[in-house]
């Protein structure tokens, strides 16, 4: 074995593909580390055993090297993201007993090339005693409790002023409708964590899949969903701290708007429509608090499109904790909405 600047040639009998986290194996030599496995290292090339090219030595990348490295994503995440190991030699963001370091950049899908600024100590199957982030994911599925019903078994807090309230429906993938009916009447459906528990220090992303499937027929209806320092019975704007994606009831076009008790950005218009009945990914970026950004993507894209980039988000003023949201709502009014989540993740460094 040759070691050079923390670079090892290894004996490995068997392909594997470039970036890989990999593990001693008594037959190849080298092998796919799983999720949890001490790797000793990644992968610095592709490693050939047959044709042009073919080595009897793969060059890996030690796990004692510091600094940032190319791995290979097992799925999507967001730039800043805690990663731990994964199937098949790659990383996702998926917490287990074996963080590996943070992303340097965004991952879209299965197999992608991301820079990873990787932790020497912190992986290799629980070598050391550092703790994830905190991660909040939910992909709605099951049976929800009806309308007007304390949910239960759930970390999420639901409030409902008539209307038809928060529900569950009963489509693949599982979705969450936050709706009312046509009565003339405030109606009010609220999705929230009671004990907001991700501070904004903490470098905050919030992403989520949300459709809206009836817009409301006039401004009596407002869309809010994003970050805030708690919910409101009535009024989303009265909450004390927010940065969140917002639409007008009659009007599909994206807005964005913040507050943090200091500053306070009203609604801004991306100039983005979006199609109803569709869903959308949107994302809230709150690693830098004073410039909050806002970004949506159609499902499957690979980029990710920032809206209102001409406004600065600034919500440093607030230094409290946050938790993520869905608010739909109306005044007295006859006008119906439905607004539908299909899933959420909102990701933060622990204190």
């Amino acid at each position: 074995m040759q070691v050079i600047d923390k670079v090892a040639s290894l004996a490995c009998s068997q392909a594997l593909a470039p970036y890989l986290r990999v593990k001693y194996d008594a037959t190849y030599g080298l092998a796919a580390a799983g999720p949890e496995d001490r790797e000793l290292g990644t992968l610095n090339q592709r490693h050939i055993v047959t044709g042009l090219g073919t080595s009897e030595k793969a060059p890996v990348l030690l796990s004692n090297a510091s600094g940032t490295r190319l791995m290979v994503a097992a799925g999507a995440f967001s730039a800043w993201d805690t990663v731990f190991g994964a199937e098949g030699g790659k990383v996702d963001d998926v917490p287990n007993g074996n963080p590996i370091g943070i992303a340097m950049e965004a991952a879209d899908n299965d197999g992608d090339q991301v820079e990873i600024l990787y932790l020497p100590g912190r992986g290799g199957g629980g070598a050391s005693d550092a703790v994830p982030g905190i991660v909040i994911e939910d992909d709605f599925t099951g049976d929800w409790d009806a309308a007007a019903t304390a949910l239960t078994a759930t970390k999420w807090t639901k409030t409902e002023t008539d209307g038809l309230g928060v529900t569950s429906v009963d489509v693949a993938n599982g979705v969450l409708k936050l709706a009312a009916d046509t009565a003339t009447e405030v109606a009010v459906a609220n999705l929230f964590m009671e004990n907001s528990p991700v501070d904004i220090d903490q470098n905050p992303i919030f992403r989520a899949i949300v459709a809206i499937f009836d817009i409301g027929n006039n401004a009596a209806v407002d869309f809010d969903f994003g970050l805030a320092s708690d919910d409101h019975a009535t009024d989303f704007e009265a909450i004390a701290a927010f940065a969140a994606f917002h639409l007008d009831g009659d009007d599909l076009s994206l807005k964005a708007h913040s507050d943090d008790g200091s500053t306070d950005i009203a609604a801004v218009d991306s100039l983005v429509d979006l199609v109803d009945d569709t869903f959308y990914e949107f994302k809230i970026d709150v690693t830098d608090k004073s410039d909050v950004k806002f970004s949506y993507r159609a499902l499957g894209a690979p980029v990710w499109t920032r809206i209102c980039s001409d406004t600065t988000f600034d919500i440093s003023a607030y230094t409290g904790t946050l938790t993520p949201i869905f608010m739909a709502e109306k005044t007295s009014d006859d006008s119906s909405f439905d607004m539908r989540v299909d899933w959420t993740k909102t990701t933060a460094e622990r204190v």
